[in-house]
């Protein structure tokens, strides 16, 4: 079953808990679409949203439906709303409907591939149709300052899943390791073993030293020895 809807997209507003009625399974599925529809409201351009999945059987008995919230990231490709049977305000059973969505808007898309630990100053972009339900659509002001954490594909979605924070050391990075022995502060060089941020005690291996050393790390670039 599939509904597709165009901008303006006219949704009544879902109450919380509907009046109390005989239930039917086509009256479970009916709250949960209308709670998805509310939560999309009017952002997208264009949506379309198929149910996958009915519950097999409802009691057929008097009472209220509450569709909860969706769980995790939405919108997004597939999910379920469960919701909820109501007596007298109190949960006398649950049922499951699943959906499929598209839902696209204005966004970004990489306009060329780019590999992981790219900066997203080096990585292309533009503005394009995309389905938010593949992901969070992002700005590039939003990753500003950012790395890709893996491959991406020229025409996907900008997403924010995208991207991490560059670490303060990098792993393989050559840094400036300090040792302080009482007044005496010495420097020397050496290469990041693996990555850290500030705190972070990482190991060094040290220009002409035959064993790693432990060392914190202090600032961009730069770890103090563990004494």
């Amino acid at each position: 079953m599939s509904a597709r809807f165009l901008l303006p997209l006219l949704v009544a507003p879902f109450a919380s808990a509907a009046a109390a009625a005989p239930t039917t399974t086509d009256a479970v599925v009916e709250a949960a679409r209308s709670s998805v529809e509310t939560s999309l409201g009017q952002r997208y351009g264009q949506i379309d949203l198929a149910v996958t999945g009915r519950p097999a059987a409802v009691p057929k008995t008097d009472v209220a439906l509450r569709a909860m919230p969706v769980v995790g990231r939405f919108p997004r490709e597939r999910f379920t709303v469960d919701v909820e049977l109501l007596r007298d305000g109190r949960v006398v059973g649950k049922a499951t409907v699943g959906f499929s969505l598209h839902a696209s808007t204005e966004g970004w898309v990489y306009s060329a591939d780019a590999h992981d630990h790219d900066l997203a100053t080096a990585v292309t972009m533009q503005r394009q149709t995309v389905d938010v339900a593949h992901g969070e659509c992002v700005t590039p002001e939003q990753v500003e300052g950012l790395r890709l954490k893996h491959n991406v594909r020229a025409g996907q979605a900008v997403s924010l899943a995208d991207f991490e924070r560059v670490p303060d050391i990098d792993n393989r990075q050559p840094i400036r390791l300090r040792a302080a022995f009482g007044d005496i502060t010495v420097e020397r060089a050496g290469m990041a073993m693996r990555a850290g941020n500030r705190g972070d005690v990482v190991t060094v291996q040290v220009d002409g030293a035959t064993a790693p050393v432990k060392a914190t790390v202090t600032d961009r670039g730069e770890a103090e020895l563990v004494q």
